[in-house]
């Protein structure tokens, strides 16, 4: 109750951010350009690591991450499930969960054990699912085994659950983690993913430069390599084949500096933020752009954001823009926790600058209010980025009759035509 309470003041006292899941990337994008962060075992949630739970999931996407890797184990009833393992002194003791006298458990036991006292545990049916809401995160595979059959029968498993929920392009932002050569035939033979990642923390004495050449021959990509065997003749090896090397698992700022000197192009990471980019030099991908567009005789600045392949405008700069423009109010009604938008009336700021703190982490989080327009409640999803409300830029020029025109440059929002029925 705590936590929607705080949400709805927020929304009532900033006029903050609305974003709508959008269409997914394409399949074939590289999934580095922009992403130097894998979040480890789904990411830090609450101070907390290694979970890889479902608030650990949400969390990272929300921090900005937007690939992460998840740990994949089988329960004695043979479901997949987001763990990292049953061993009495490994997730038990992490997860502050009571080992039974079977230490494997079966998938109920698994689902109703909560991590850490209140963290959600998930299936890879959850974690698939997740993936069709979120559809820019790149998830990376790390299932551990390495005998064919398992191996075939995980990512069996993940082919026919992406199928039987309806969602079989889920699988092409699938990057799969093998172990070693054989395993990417083995895998192949399931489905042919886009994109892959070889790791050689299994292996003792690796011959980098054939495995550079295995890579480059393969159209693997991206090796990964626990920071502390890298060289600067390891990385130039990989690199002279174009293949790119990330690093696992690195927390401390100043050891990624020293991993970026030498060419490394990422890391595994538990608790270092996209928004924390800058400490090290390098910049969050994820930006607020400044659009200048003409409406009446004025000209006004829209703060928008790119989610998920679709333009969201900051709910204040349009409302103040309509309202100089023939009228636009806002009202928060906390009771029944309902943001009420009308064509008619003045917008007002609600006095948010005394509460409103300029930030550029662009912690994005889905907005619980619901939407009402001229008294008719909207189907528009929104989200809360750094506590001020955004919504799809063209769902509100539809909501509000209105189309954007470009000429010469220069963009007017207008009025948009009527269509005969």
């Amino acid at each position: 109750m705590k936590g929607k309470r705080l949400s709805a003041m927020a929304v009532a006292a900033m006029l903050g951010v609305l974003l709508v899941p959008a269409n997914a990337y394409a399949a074939n994008a590289d999934w580095t350009a922009g992403n130097p962060l894998i979040a480890h075992a789904l990411g830090e949630y609450d101070g907390k690591i290694e979970t890889n739970s479902q608030e650990a999931f949400i969390s990272s996407w929300e921090n900005g991450y937007r690939v992460m890797e998840a740990d994949f184990i089988y329960t004695s009833d043979g479901a997949l499930v987001v763990r990292h393992d049953f061993d009495a002194d490994g997730s038990y003791y992490r997860l502050e969960i009571e080992p039974g006298s079977n230490l494997v458990m079966d998938s109920n036991t698994f689902q109703n054990e909560k991590i850490i006292y209140e963290q959600t545990p998930m299936t890879a049916v959850d974690l698939m699912y997740l993936m069709t809401t979120y559809t820019d995160v790149y998830l990376v595979t790390d299932t551990k085994d390495t005998d064919k059959a398992t191996v075939q029968k995980q990512f069996q498993d993940l082919k026919n659950i992406a199928n039987n929920i309806g969602h079989p392009e889920i699988l092409d932002r699938i990057i799969p983690q093998i172990y070693n050569e054989e395993m990417l035939g083995w895998i192949k033979e399931i489905y042919d993913f886009p994109q892959w990642i070889y790791t050689l923390y299994l292996q003792t004495n690796v011959d980098y430069a054939e495995t550079a050449d295995f890579c480059a021959k393969n159209g693997i990509g991206v090796v990964t390599i626990e920071k502390s065997r890298l060289t600067q003749s390891i990385v130039d090896t990989f690199q002279a084949k174009d293949v790119q090397v990330y690093a696992h698992t690195v927390n401390r700022y100043l050891q990624f500096e020293d991993l970026l000197a030498m060419g490394v192009s990422g890391i595994y990471t538990d608790s270092i933020k996209p928004y924390e980019l800058d400490w090290v030099g390098l910049e969050n991908a994820r930006k607020l752009s400044v659009e200048p567009v003409n409406m009446g005789s004025n000209n006004y600045t829209l703060h928008t954001v790119d989610i998920m392949g679709t333009k969201y405008v900051k709910l204040r700069d349009y409302a103040a823009m309509l309202s100089a423009n023939g009228g636009f109010s806002a009202q928060f009604d906390v009771a029944t926790n309902t943001l009420a938008l009308k064509n008619s009336g003045t917008f007002t700021t609600l006095g948010n600058e005394l509460l409103l703190k300029e930030s550029d982490r662009l912690i994005t989080k889905r907005a619980e209010n619901k939407l009402t327009y001229n008294g008719t409640e909207v189907t528009l999803t929104g989200y809360t980025i750094d506590g001020d409300l955004y919504y799809p830029l063209q769902g509100m020029l539809d909501l509000t009759g209105h189309a954007l025109e470009t000429k010469d440059g220069v963009t007017t929002v207008t009025k948009a035509a009527k269509t005969e029925k």
